[in-house]
């Protein structure tokens, strides 16, 4: 399950806790260190414009995501409420961006396991994308397949089954069945019925994948 930075972000695993020291962690390491210096650096620059201004909640966003890869959750947590409130006093509680920082916030609870929280915040950023951009928006799609493998993760599969439907068709009629969007949606839907009661069909659906696969879908 992936945090969404500036627009979208797709769900994936849990970020990794090896902490091994080795040739490639030092580099991993590395990087992480000059990306966190750099979105610091965007951050003083953006509050010298002033401190309510989208730019600002973005350039946290993004430090808040490095912090959550690498993971820092609760360091995560303080950067994604502090954008959270930036751009809610310079653009409302009823516009787009506010419902992707609320997701983000939501798959920080699931890493942390703290389901109820995820589900509430989740919950919230669907509605808000639902009242903002529409039914049929493609980051309706995105959010809804987040939500599936919430729901997967705890065993809800008849649920997550119903939400990873909707976000392939949402995918499929505003994109086409062939756009890496759609391909995505039906590789997380596979996977659910995999997992479920209906292997058949997963199997089935996870032949799809394969083609997907081979003509370059992601």
């Amino acid at each position: 399950m992936t945090i969404q930075a500036d627009r979208e972000v797709r769900p994936a695993g849990q970020p990794a806790r090896d902490r091994s020291f080795t040739p490639e962690t030092r580099g991993l390491f590395r990087e992480h260190f000059e990306t966190e210096n750099a979105f610091l650096a965007a951050i003083g620059q953006a509050e010298q414009i002033g401190s309510l201004n989208p730019r600002l909640a973005n350039s946290l966003n993004e430090l808040a995501i490095v912090y959550a890869k690498q993971p820092k959750y609760e360091q995560a947590e303080r950067m994604f409420q502090r954008s959270l409130g930036v751009i809610v006093a310079a653009l409302g509680s009823d516009h787009p961006d506010v419902a992707i920082i609320l997701k983000n916030i939501g798959i920080l609870k699931v890493f942390r396991r703290q389901y109820a929280e995820a589900e509430l915040l989740l919950g919230r950023s669907l509605s808000l994308t639902h009242r903002t951009l529409g039914h049929e928006h493609l980051t309706v799609a995105v959010t809804m397949r987040t939500i599936a493998l919430f729901q997967a993760v705890q065993s809800h599969y008849v649920e997550a089954e119903r939400s990873i439907r909707r976000s392939l068709e949402i995918s499929e009629n505003t994109l086409g069945a062939e756009h890496p969007e759609a391909a995505a949606s039906r590789k997380v839907f596979a996977q659910i019925i995999r997992t479920g009661p209906r292997d058949t069909e997963g199997h089935q659906t996870e032949s799809r994948v394969r083609d997907d696969n081979r003509i370059g879908c992601e």
